[in-house]
């Protein structure tokens, strides 16, 4: 998963960035597949999923916080998001 989300810009500063943007999204994407409806219930399931997803993506600092996804989601292009998921079937 995130092979796809690398092309994206993280409009975040670079100052006491925890997470990386490609772990937040993969996460983001997990949890709405899961049903998650936004930042609040994206951070509870990454909590509760915590072993889980940190089984597969490097977290040294814990689940991220519902702020962070809020921050990192609001600036995102929606338009983006097609052209980094779609799969180029040969």
């Amino acid at each position: 998963m995130t092979r796809h989300v690398r092309g994206l810009e993280d409009q975040r500063n670079s100052v006491n960035r925890l997470h990386s943007l490609d772990n937040v999204l993969v996460i983001a994407e997990l949890a709405v597949m899961a049903g998650a409806g936004g930042p609040t219930a994206i951070a509870e399931w990454a909590r509760l999923k915590f072993e889980f997803v940190s089984n597969e993506l490097d977290l040294p600092h814990g689940a991220p916080r519902q702020d962070l996804f809020r921050r990192v989601l609001s600036p995102l292009n929606p338009a983006a998001f097609p052209a980094a998921f779609s799969y180029r079937w040969a």
